[in-house]
């Protein structure tokens, strides 16, 4: 199982809520992403840094590499981009 890990800054904090129902309504769609986990900083210290989490769940580096190349895969991360100041992705291999 691979997992990938998604922190985005957004432009303006206030669109967190907006922002993080398209992530989720657009990724469970996906053909490939087995779980979609989204979330918001839970506290202060964490939203001084980062708006929006997101973790996808592939049955193989194999699966995500597809998803991430799909062209709707493509397209969202354009409109996550277009709303970020930042974003960073790192994938890893899941243990338990």
């Amino acid at each position: 199982m691979v997992e990938r890990i998604m922190l985005l800054k957004l432009h303006e904090p206030g669109e967190r809520g907006e922002l993080a129902k398209f992530v989720r309504d657009t990724l469970v769609e996906l053909e490939g992403v087995d779980e979609v986990s989204v979330g918001l900083p839970a506290d202060a210290a964490s939203a001084k840094s980062w708006d929006v989490s997101v973790v996808m769940s592939f049955v193989s580096e194999a699966s995500q590499a597809i998803t991430l190349a799909h062209p709707t895969f493509t397209a969202f991360m354009e409109r996550v981009s277009a709303g970020s100041q930042v974003v960073k992705a790192w994938s890893f291999e899941r243990l338990t």
